[in-house]
C-alpha cells in the first residue's frame, strides 16, 4: 500500500550538509501552516514557532551543531509555548491559571513536537533536507532569542536545499517495535537478532578509531553508544543545562 505522503515519510533521512541558498518566504510560510494545522490539545496550540535565517543568528549555532550540521539556511525551533495563553487568560480578567506543572508542560511539548514534525514532512514533500538536532533542550534561549517565561526550546530543525544525497539509515525491524494488546519481553536472542546489524558497524571502525575507544574501555557499538551518550558524566552535564532552562522558564516538576 502507497501513496505520495507513504511514499515521503519512508524514504525519510537526516540531511546534514545544505548548500547556501536561501528558502523562499513563500517556502517558510507553507512549511509553518504546514505545521499549525498539526493536531493540537484542546485545538490550544501550545506553541510558538521562532524561525532563524539571519545570518548573525544562525551563528550563534555553530558551536553546537558543527561539525555534525554544516550551515544550514534556516533553522525552526518549536517553542513550548505557555506564556501566549497565560497573557490571553491576563487580558479576559480569568482566574490566575496554573501552568507550571508536569501535566502542562507535557501537554504543552506534545503540541510543539507534533507540529515540528508536520514541518518536517511538509519540508521534505517539496525536496528539502532536514535534520533534527536535539542538544537545543539545553540551549539557553532566554539570553539569545528573549523569550520570557513558560516558554522552553521543544524541538529543533535544520532545512534547506541539501548539498548531499546521503544513504538512509537502517531501522530496527517493525517486530522490535511493536507490541499487540500487552507488551512483549523478548529473549536476549531475539534482542541480539534485532540489533545484530547495528552491532556489525564495529567491522567498518578504523584500527586508529578502535585504539583510541578501548582506551576509554569501548570494544563494541553498543559500548560506544552507553559510554558516549549514557554514561553518569555525559547524563549529569547535560541533566543539569536541562533542569537550568526549565527552572529559568518558571517549570515546576511538582504537584
Amino acid at each position: 500500500m502507497t501513496n505520495p505522503v507513504i511514499d515521503c515519510l519512508q524514504n525519510h533521512r537526516s540531511v546534514r550538509k545544505f548548500k547556501s541558498d536561501p528558502l523562499s518566504e513563500e517556502t517558510i510560510q507553507t512549511l509553518l501552516t504546514s505545521g499549525i494545522r498539526a493536531a493540537s490539545c484542546g485545538n490550544l496550540q501550545l506553541y510558538s514557532f521562532l524561525v532563524v535565517d539571519d545570518r548573525e543568528k544562525l551563528d550563534l549555532f555553530e558551536g553546537l551543531i558543527s561539525p555534525v550540521i554544516k550551515r544550514p539556511p534556516l533553522i525552526i525551533i518549536a517553542l513550548l509555548d505557555l506564556h501566549r495563553i497565560k497573557s490571553w487568560f491576563k487580558i479576559n480578567q480569568t482566574e490566575p491559571p496554573v501552568l507550571d506543572r508536569p501535566i502542562y508542560f507535557m501537554l504543552g511539548l506534545w503540541d510543539a513536537l507534533i507540529a515540528l514534525q508536520n514541518v518536517v514532512v511538509a519540508a521534505e514533500s517539496l525536496d528539502l533536507g532536514t535534520c533534527y538536532f536535539g542538544p537545543i533542550l539545553e540551549f539557553d534561549i532566554q539570553t539569545h532569542f528573549g523569550t520570557p517565561e513558560y516558554v522552553f526550546p521543544a524541538g529543533m530543525v535544520c532545512v534547506g536545499h541539501p548539498a548531499e544525497e546521503p544513504r538512509q539509515r537502517k531501522r530496527l525491524p517493525l517486530e522490535a517495535v511493536m507490541h499487540r494488546n500487552s507488551y512483549r519481553h523478548f529473549s536476549e536472542r531475539r534482542l541480539r537478532e534485532f540489533y545484530s546489524e547495528r552491532d556489525r558497524l564495529w567491522e567498518s571502525v578504523s584500527d586508529e578509531r578502535k585504539q583510541y575507544m578501548r582506551e576509554q574501555g569501548i570494544e563494541s557499538i553498543p559500548q560506544a553508544v552507553s559510554v558516549q551518550r549514557f554514561s553518569e558524566d555525559v547524563t549529569r552535564k547535560r541533566s543539569q543545562r536541562l533542569l537550568a532552562n526549565l527552572t529559568k522558564a518558571g517549570f515546576k516538576f511538582d504537584v
